[in-house]
């Protein structure tokens, strides 16, 4: 189907908008925790996905294809999600949408350095513009609310560590089934977040969150919307639509944030950062559409 690649791309970044709201109003708990909950969540949802549409795994996909596979999962969800909720628990929803703004040009320099896409001219140009937004995003007047820049620093990590999942993922993607590559990844990630919660003493925290609890009204919602449905979409973009396009449609998840977290969240948007957020997203457009 033609577009259907830049469809679900741009219906990711809608999405993803969403589950980071309902994400942020769970409130401060674990962030590895809540990270491993909604991916074993999301894995039980994709499961049932898989056997109603009668798919199955692929065991027959080579080694390298399953470290790879693999090795993206880690990357992306196991250490790039927990870095993102721990930032977006510090910073909110707003900010937390400008710091994503990385995502683009890293996912663009990354297919020149190995997947070996052509330099354009966008990337050297756009590159400065998402360093200055940033700037701006995170400057203070002297006396005036501090930002947390650690938190700025956990999404910023996190949204990088997405962005080198996104290139090792790609290749095997577009050999793979959408939704069993999905499943994988997400498997993977929740198997790996064990044994690190338990290493630091977190297990119990971990499984509380298993116990149905109020908690889950908000929970729930924010796993179906997010890592089930989003991740279903932002992997499809990928797989059926050239990275940078995908990349610049997914971008647009921090123009759905900033109006959904001042509309919707109730939270205060400074001037700046909207001149920040769209310094930093022409960047972006300079740096795909270049």
């Amino acid at each position: 189907m033609m577009w259907l690649g830049e469809i679900m791309a741009l219906g990711c970044a809608l999405t993803w908008a969403i589950a980071v709201l309902l994400f942020r109003d769970i409130g401060a708990i674990d962030a590895r925790g809540l990270n491993f909950f909604k991916n074993t969540a999301a894995v039980v949802l994709l499961a049932i996905t898989m056997l109603v549409m009668g798919r199955h795994i692929d065991w027959n996909r080579s080694t390298s294809d399953w470290l790879l596979l693999s090795g993206s999962a880690i990357l992306g969800i196991t250490i790039g999600d927990s870095l993102f909720f721990a930032g977006l628990q510090r910073i909110g929803a707003n900010l937390a949408a400008v710091t994503d703004c990385v995502y683009a040009p890293i996912v663009v320099a990354l297919s020149v350095l190995v997947l070996h896409e052509p330099v354009t001219r966008g990337l050297m140009l756009g590159a400065p513009l998402v360093a200055a937004g940033l700037v701006v995003v995170t400057w203070q007047k002297p006396g005036g609310v501090a930002i947390d820049r650690l938190g700025v620093a956990y999404a910023i990590g996190g949204v990088i560590a997405t962005a080198l999942g996104v290139v090792m993922a790609k290749p095997i993607l577009e050999r793979s089934d959408l939704i069993e590559a999905t499943t994988i990844r997400l498997a993977v990630a929740a198997v790996t977040l064990l044994p690190i919660q338990a290493m630091t003493g977190r297990w119990k925290l971990t499984f509380a969150l298993f116990k149905p609890q109020p908690l889950w009204r908000k929970m729930l919602p924010a796993v179906v919307v997010g890592p089930y449905v989003s991740m279903l979409l932002w992997l499809g973009g990928l797989k059926y639509a050239p990275v940078s396009r995908a990349a610049l449609l997914n971008q647009m998840a921090t123009v759905f944030l900033l109006l959904l977290s001042r509309f919707v969240g109730g939270e205060v948007v400074p001037r700046r950062r909207w001149v920040g957020a769209g310094l930093a997203l022409s960047g972006a457009l300079c740096v795909l559409s270049g």
